[in-house]
């Protein structure tokens, strides 16, 4: 099964993905359900055996990463408050 099929086999219902998208309301849910499945592929590839809750203390440093590299050029601009 390649690292594809596997990525389309994740299951909606996943409660780490679940919170994750609630706690990252800014990232879209397929990039938190991709980031979810690397990282399972990742830990399976080196032979480690991850918890769910492991996977997602992991996972949620990612997405953290993830939103504080974005440039300030890439964030909306803020509209004044009189607008």
């Amino acid at each position: 099964m390649t690292s594809t099929q596997l990525i389309t086999q994740v299951d909606v219902r996943d409660p780490v993905v679940g919170r994750l998208c609630r706690d990252f309301p800014t990232l879209s849910r397929d990039a938190v359900e991709r980031c979810v499945c690397d990282l399972r592929l990742r830990a399976r590839h080196l032979g480690v055996d991850l918890t769910p809750t492991l996977v997602e203390v992991v996972a949620r440093e990612h997405l953290m990463s993830m939103i504080k590299s974005e440039p300030p050029s890439g964030r909306r601009p803020e509209r004044p408050s009189g607008e």
